[in-house]
């Protein structure tokens, strides 16, 4: 009504109100009416965005490999931004007069890029499949470096490498590769638990044949030692019946020497004395040829 509208933002825009060429008001969720003949305004959206990015790039093995990304950024001073990108609106619809925000995210792109580029020149198809996080850190780098993109009051967040994929045809190749290699794994894994397990069994046998052989040394050395102690108790029995055959020896000797002194014929005298003592009755009294020949030999000396 009369050329005034009622506008607002919304609580995540930065709104600047124009009049004359001048900044009349400022701030975020601005609300209020303008009078459209003489006032301009520009909102700059202050809320995090994510945008998804695709770039390719050429390894130095000439191979084309495409990085999928994930870029986080903000506007961080929207007043700085307002000066350096155009962020002016319709009043009548509210709507952007141009794509400030796909500007900000083509620019990202490009810098994205060229840090992709920059960094798998460098490296070979396998060894850039490998980068992920390496990858982003090097747009990272290459973002902050950028000393436009940092006057313009934009702050990029976070940036994430999702995926890095070659062209089909070197994928086919590469999973071709990734069974093969594979299945050599698993034969490889085979054949190792085969040799594991003829090396637990050669293993065992040859523990049961030590165990063996021990068993068989210690029954030879309890044998041994058995036959040892048997050889040392006949031995000590020989020893003990020896030392007790000379003992009786010896007591034998001792108790028949004082006969030894005595002459024959007084023996013979001392036997007949005590047969003389005893009560007995002779019977009959038998002489051999020794005893005869003696006694003749004594009638005969006494004879003479």
């Amino acid at each position: 009504m009369f050329g005034f509208r009622y506008i607002k933002s919304r609580p995540t825009d930065y709104m600047i109100l124009y009049r004359g060429g001048r900044i009349r008001r400022q701030g975020v969720g601005l609300a209020g009416y303008v009078y459209m003949p003489f006032a301009t305004a520009a909102a700059v959206p202050t809320d995090a965005r994510d945008e998804i990015f695709a770039v390719e790039a050429m390894t130095a093995d000439y191979q084309t490999i495409t990085i999928q990304g994930l870029l986080s950024f903000r506007v961080k001073e929207p007043d700085v931004a307002a000066k350096r990108q155009d962020f002016s609106i319709n009043l009548a619809t509210g709507a952007h007069t141009g794509e400030p925000m796909k500007q900000i995210v083509e620019r990202l792109r490009a810098i994205a890029q060229t840090a992709c580029r920059d960094a798998l020149v460098r490296s070979t198809l396998d060894a850039a499949l490998n980068k992920s996080d390496e990858l982003a850190q090097i747009i990272m780098r290459g973002i902050g470096d950028d000393k436009r993109f940092a006057a313009d009051g934009i702050a990029v967040d976070r940036v994430l490498v999702l995926a890095l994929k070659p062209t089909p045809e070197i994928r086919k190749a590469l999973e071709a590769n990734l069974r093969e290699q594979l299945l050599r794994q698993a034969d490889a894994a085979m054949f190792e638990r085969r040799r594991a397990a003829t090396t637990d069994e050669h293993d065992l046998k040859l523990r049961e044949e030590a165990n063996k052989r021990e068993l068989a040394e210690r029954a030879l050395d309890n044998e041994q030692a058995l036959e040892t102690e048997r050889r040392k108790v006949a031995e000590a029995r020989a020893e003990t019946t020896k030392a007790e055959a000379s003992a009786e020896a010896e007591a034998a000797r001792i108790r028949l020497k004082p006969w030894t002194e005595i002459a024959p014929n007084q023996i013979y005298a001392l036997a007949l004395k005590d047969w003389a003592n005893r009560e007995t009755t002779l019977s009959s009294l038998s002489l051999g040829a020794d005893a005869m020949e003696r006694l003749a030999n004594q009638l005969s000396a006494k004879a003479e």
